[in-house]
């Protein structure tokens, strides 16, 4: 018999963080069973079951209440996190089987919590992005609103459009068409707008950002692993940021424009000037 455990991934502080409910023992629901489930929930939800490869350890399903993902990142670390914490695995790291293929997972325990970093897929992009004129329609900004930088679909799981803006404060008070937004998403083939920005200080890797998904039956999201890990990518590969061999990591702050702050770690590993490896960590509370 399935049993849905609810989760909040990501939280800074109270009241922040993505929810993620958590199903497990799936096996016997149908894809309609699924569907409809995370509809009554409101939010992305994962479902787990037995896996059907010989080289995973757990079967995961990922529904936002509109249809289906091949991956979410926030619900995959709330899925570990309750794994762990129900004593359904024990070791790291887990090897997940989803639609995009086999994923690990890491964890350790970090006090009464337990630290979770999954592994993405390498960088790819996209050569055509909406013009100027067509985000700033979006987005319902000025032009001088852009920072001089370039409008570009990224990915290390699903393609996000990232959108450098010139500040926090143009971030957080974004007000966007979302009709329109979500034609350019079909248009592009993105599957949502991540308008980003530094944050004020002298901190080289914090930065601030939203997240308007295509028609996933919410306007934004408040916080988006697969689109922070975009957002790593994106800097590292127009040396945005300071580099070095191995481990390079960025924050994020997501979710403050909606009341809910967040926090997302994301990385990209360099190896003779090259990206190898990404990564998303973070923790989720059991709600």
């Amino acid at each position: 018999m399935h049993k849905t455990i609810h989760t909040v991934v990501f939280e800074e502080k109270p009241g922040g963080g993505n929810p993620a409910p958590v199903t497990l023992d799936a096996d016997e629901l149908s894809a309609e069973e699924m569907q409809a489930m995370t509809f009554r929930f409101g939010e992305e939800s994962v479902f787990l079951m037995k896996p059907a490869r010989d080289d995973c350890d757990v079967r995961a399903r990922y529904f936002v209440p509109l249809h289906e993902m091949e991956m979410c990142s926030h619900d995959t670390i709330g899925a570990v996190t309750v794994l762990v914490k129900t004593g359904r695995v024990t070791k790291s790291p887990v090897r997940l089987e989803t639609a995009l293929g086999q994923v690990l997972v890491d964890w350790e325990p970090d006090g009464d919590t337990v630290k979770v970093s999954l592994s993405q897929f390498l960088p790819r992009v996209k050569t055509e992005a909406p013009t100027k004129e067509e985000v700033c329609r979006a987005l319902r900004i000025t032009p001088d609103k852009l920072a001089d930088l370039p409008i570009q679909s990224t990915a290390t799981s699903r393609f996000k459009l990232i959108v450098p803006l010139t500040d926090k404060e143009t971030v957080c008070a974004l007000e966007p068409d979302f009709e329109y937004l979500w034609s350019l998403c079909d248009k592009y083939g993105t599957t949502g707008f991540y308008p980003y920005a530094k944050e004020p200080g002298d901190d080289p890797f914090l930065f601030c950002a939203r997240q308007f998904p295509c028609r996933a039956g919410y306007p934004e999201d408040p916080a988006t692993g697969v689109a922070a890990s975009a957002l790593s990518a994106y800097l590292i590969g127009h040396r945005l940021i300071p580099l070095k061999d191995g481990w390079n990591e960025i924050t994020v702050r997501q979710g403050e424009a909606m009341g809910r702050p967040s926090l997302i770690y994301a990385a990209c590993f360099i190896e003779n000037g090259e990206v190898t490896a990404t990564r998303i960590s973070g923790k989720a509370r059991l709600d």
